[in-house]
């Protein structure tokens, strides 16, 4: 409890706040990547069609066509991000980060954030936004919303959107394969935010950040071992994963986000 209030008090005190969220997190929002049991229940045809048995293992799948991957593709954006109800948790913080200078880094691609209502010139996604496309002949010509193709498959007659520059087809702005494109104004936003925030005291505030994502993990806890007034707080590493040269300015709850969540928005 002591670390709870502690960590109320980093937040409270704190000139800027940066939020870094990964898989942990998107699995108590509805989007569990990785599991089998959930994928064969709602995607038996795919699964047994293509021998692929969790989200993850689809989307890195090349499927026959461009309309079949479209018709998938269509369906997993609208069972968990159109059909998404923000939660308790992303609810918390937004609540949270009201009236403070803040900047969130993701490795989700879920749209949670958006959906919640929080200022989407404020967030980085790091692996892409399923909601939006880019083109797939391997050339940048930009990333645009996807949503209306979507509820056009949903509502059965969609057709593949193709690039207005070279007639390719479009695919979702995820790092699928070598085409990926990171959304680099949000990368430079982000990257700009820390570096006027090098003196003054930030908190990063970790979410769900596991092996899958390391580049919001290592990257941040050397910042923080770096700048004297920042401090970090994991909802749900222990103690013991970070660097003991650390502990005076880390809280690690070892908790869930959403248990985490609740106990800050006390």
């Amino acid at each position: 409890m002591a670390d709870i209030k502690q960590a109320k008090k980093w937040l409270a005190d704190a000139d800027a706040v940066v939020v870094t969220a990964g898989n942990g997190l998107a699995r108590e929002e509805g989007l569990d990547i990785l599991s089998e049991e959930e994928f064969d229940n709602h995607f038996g045809k795919i699964a047994e069609k293509y021998h692929v048995h969790t989200i993850g293992d689809a989307l890195d799948k090349k499927f026959d066509s461009w309309d079949e991957q479209w018709q998938f593709w269509s369906q997993l954006i609208k069972d968990y991000s159109l059909d998404y109800e923000p939660s308790e948790t992303m609810l918390a913080l937004k609540q949270l980060l009201a009236g403070k200078e803040y900047f969130i880094a993701t490795s989700t691609f879920g749209h949670f954030f958006e959906k919640a209502g929080i200022n989407e010139k404020r967030i980085f996604n790091a692996f892409g936004d399923w909601t939006r496309m880019q083109c797939s002949s391997g050339i940048n010509h930009g990333q645009f919303s996807d949503l209306a193709v979507v509820k056009q498959y949903l509502a059965g007659n969609g057709a593949v959107p193709k690039c207005e520059d070279c007639n390719s087809p479009m695919e979702l702005h995820m790092p699928l394969n070598a085409h990926f494109f990171p959304d680099t104004d949000a990368n430079t936003c982000l990257r700009w935010f820390l570096t006027g925030n090098e003196d003054k005291k930030l908190v990063v505030l970790e979410l769900g950040v596991d092996e899958t994502s390391p580049q919001l993990l290592d990257p941040m806890v050397n910042l923080v071992a770096q700048y004297p007034n920042w401090k970090y707080i994991a909802a749900d590493l222990e103690a013991s994963d970070l660097a003991d040269s650390l502990q005076k300015r880390v809280i690690a709850a070892g908790q869930t986000p959403h248990d985490f969540m609740m106990e800050i928005s006390k």
